[in-house]
């Protein structure tokens, strides 16, 4: 037991904390509350710095950056596309957004931190075949890809959207 706690280094703490980041930054947009369009990009940066980390912690010989950056370009594409057809509402004269159905950015923020523990329970556990954390820190690049994708296609669809009178849901 010993041994696994000492393998645990400041770079686990750091990504476990975007994850978490990620996630509380999230629950307003899944809450159906509403935000100003820029803070779509609440969750992103958070999940763009723990995908790289959690891919540079995997030992050199079992890291897979083509498998990592085939996750990461995939999920972009699905955020874009689930960004294309997602329905929301703006108020131009407060500048505030609502996402009715918004949830799906909370769902892929929770499998990140669930993957990001797979994988950390994966490279303590010192298996022999290291295809799980390589799979997972796919995984968190694909969530990654796709919180980021979605946010951007959201907020360019923000810029041309009609108005909606919000005023009563402003907090």
């Amino acid at each position: 037991m010993l041994e696994a706690v000492l393998k645990l280094n400041i770079l686990h703490l750091i990504v476990t904390c975007c994850d978490g980041a990620a996630i509380l930054a999230l629950l307003r947009e899944a809450r159906g509350r509403t935000l100003p369009p820029v803070q779509l990009f609440n969750a992103v940066p958070f999940a763009l710095a723990a995908a790289p980390l959690l891919l540079a912690m995997g030992a050199p010989e079992t890291r897979a950056p083509r498998l990592w950056l085939a996750g990461l370009v995939a999920g972009m594409v699905l955020g874009a596309v689930r960004g294309s057809f997602l329905k929301f509402q703006l108020d131009r004269m407060y500048s505030r957004l609502r996402l009715p159905n918004g949830r799906d950015g909370l769902w892929a923020s929770c499998v990140m931190a669930f993957c990001t523990l797979v994988a950390f329970g994966a490279g303590l556990a010192n298996a022999p075949n290291p295809g799980l954390e390589v799979g997972a820190a796919g995984m968190v690049a694909a969530c990654a890809g796709y919180l980021t994708g979605r946010a951007a296609t959201l907020w360019r669809r923000s810029l041309s959207a009609p108005h909606h009178t919000l005023h009563h849901l402003l907090p």
